[in-house]
């Protein structure tokens, strides 16, 4: 029966290279090889083409759609229409005096930030 047959993983429990000495390099020489190997293989042709590609991935389209008006008659009938409008004439009222409240408190904000805060204060209420 022979004992070096007996393994575990890398290592057998008659390992003959296990007292020898491992050739160590300093790390400042192995930075520097390090360093010389990605000099060596580094080709500007191969990042130019990962550029263009990845360019070409993320690129953005932009079409141009051509404003046409909303006709409400097209798809709500008359009744909710009504409805609609009245609810509108109920939050512009609340946002104008939500807005001249505003007003009398910070005087110094432009209309239409006063606006844009009093319809977002009304329409959490």
């Amino acid at each position: 029966m022979d004992i070096n047959q007996v393994r575990f993983g890398n290592f057998s429990t008659g390992n003959s290279y296990a007292k020898q000495a491992r050739e160590e390099k300093p790390e400042e020489n192995r930075a520097e090889e390090i360093r010389k190997e990605n000099i060596s293989t580094f080709n500007p042709e191969n990042v130019l083409g990962a550029m263009d590609a990845q360019g070409l991935q993320n690129l953005a389209q932009v079409n141009m759609v051509s404003k046409k008006e909303v006709n409400p008659a097209d798809y709500l009938t008359e009744d909710r229409i009504a409805d609609i409008e009245a609810m509108m004439v109920k939050f512009e009222d609340g946002v104008n005096s939500t807005a001249s409240i505003l007003e009398e408190d910070f005087p110094m904000m432009s209309p239409d930030n006063r606006l844009a805060l009093a319809a977002h204060i009304f329409a959490a209420e």
